[in-house]
């Protein structure tokens, strides 16, 4: 009866090579029994799901440079010696793999200062003079070019939409530190502006960025640095930390989009700028701030020069409508007037008291001056 068992199929193509198994680890574990403990270890391990982002930062930092800004000597043709020679530090994020390279406008040298250049240093330590191709004060966005080849772009993921509470870190050189990676979430999106008060001061209000709200320590250095997903992936360009009143937070940093970002760098390379519309008006003025009751953009200062004031529009005129889009914010208004082209004539639809005008306005070209 046992040899017929044994004869039997399954026996021998199943249950012996388990006996035979269980014997041979028997045996192992008695001769070894640390193996036996790593073994349940692994086993162990296995099942647990460890959160990291070493993928991310070894897919994206590379392509995070440091950038300085340093005074040349007194025939312009190097760095000055003495001990003032770097007077900035901040990040860049290598765009194209031919050295074309984004950071923030407030980290470049303004145009009164002829004695200053910008170096880049990539992630293998060589240092190269970066020559500035353009820049948009309002989206606080500078593109620079560096002689180099073969260099590694920040991946960049068409198709991705941030969303509050996804995971972002930030990458970049705070305080001169050398690359410095943090992390947090994405706190907020469409955080809008209207670009820089001055070279250290961001307008967080009603504008143009769109910008990316984030917890990620973003730190004097940071700026110009790329804030990156889990996939490595670009999310923005990492531009300020929340200053009101001069008075010290924590966590409230903000990045310009990437979508905005690679706009912005086409259109340099394109024309040399970013071309957008002006209207010449505010809602607000040194009085009043924006009243957002009203349904249309209260028009609170006028530009005596701009195109608002030749199509007669008046203070406390209420644009409702531009070419029968409904505006029902300053935020619409500033997306249509800053998506057409200077010389278009649009039609505005003002309430005036009483009474509803067309007004038709010919725009002119957002030329944004802070140097």
């Amino acid at each position: 009866m046992q040899l017929n068992l044994i004869r039997r199929p399954w026996v021998r193509f199943f249950a012996l090579p388990v006996v035979l198994g269980l014997i041979v680890a028997g045996v192992t574990l008695a001769l070894n029994p640390e193996l036996g403990a790593r073994f349940a270890a692994q086993i162990y391990n296995s099942n647990k799901d460890v959160q990291g982002y070493a993928f991310a930062v070894a897919r994206s930092s590379p392509s995070v440079v440091n950038i300085y800004v340093s005074r040349l000597n007194s025939d312009y043709t190097g760095i000055a010696n003495d001990r003032g020679e770097i007077t900035n530090s901040a990040s860049g994020v290598i765009m194209s793999t031919d050295g074309y390279i984004l950071t923030n406008y407030h980290v470049i040298p303004s145009l009164s200062e002829p004695n200053k250049a910008v170096w880049v240093q990539t992630t293998d330590g060589i240092i190269r003079q970066a020559f500035i191709v353009g820049y948009d004060r309002r989206t606080d966005l500078a593109v620079l070019k560096i002689q180099a080849q073969h260099l590694t772009p920040i991946p960049i993921n068409p198709n991705y939409v941030p969303h509050v509470g996804d995971i972002v870190l930030a990458i970049g050189n705070p305080n001169n530190l050398g690359q410095t990676v943090t992390h947090g979430i994405i706190s907020a999106t469409a955080r809008t502006g209207s670009g820089l008060l001055t070279r250290e001061r961001m307008n967080i209000r009603e504008g143009l960025q769109d910008l990316i709200q984030t917890d990620a320590p973003i730190n004097a250095g940071n700026s110009g640095g790329a804030l990156v997903n889990t996939n490595g992936e670009l999310v923005g360009i990492n531009t300020a930390s929340f200053d009101m009143a001069r008075v010290s937070t924590y966590g409230i940093g903000f990045a310009i989009p990437t979508k905005l970002a690679v706009y912005v760098m086409k259109e340099i390379l394109r024309h040399g700028r970013v071309i957008r519309g002006y209207l010449g008006i505010s809602d607000e003025n040194s009085q009043f701030i924006a009243d957002h009751s009203v349904q249309g953009v209260m028009v609170r200062y006028i530009d005596p020069a701009g195109p608002a004031a030749m199509a007669n529009i008046q203070l406390g005129d209420i644009i409702v409508k531009v070419n029968n889009i409904q505006i029902n914010n300053v935020r619409e208004l500033i997306e249509v007037i800053s998506s057409t082209r200077p010389g278009t004539v649009l039609n505005l639809t003002v309430k005036r008291g009483e009474q509803y005008l067309i007004a038709p306005v010919t725009l002119a070209e957002d030329r944004p001056n802070i140097d």
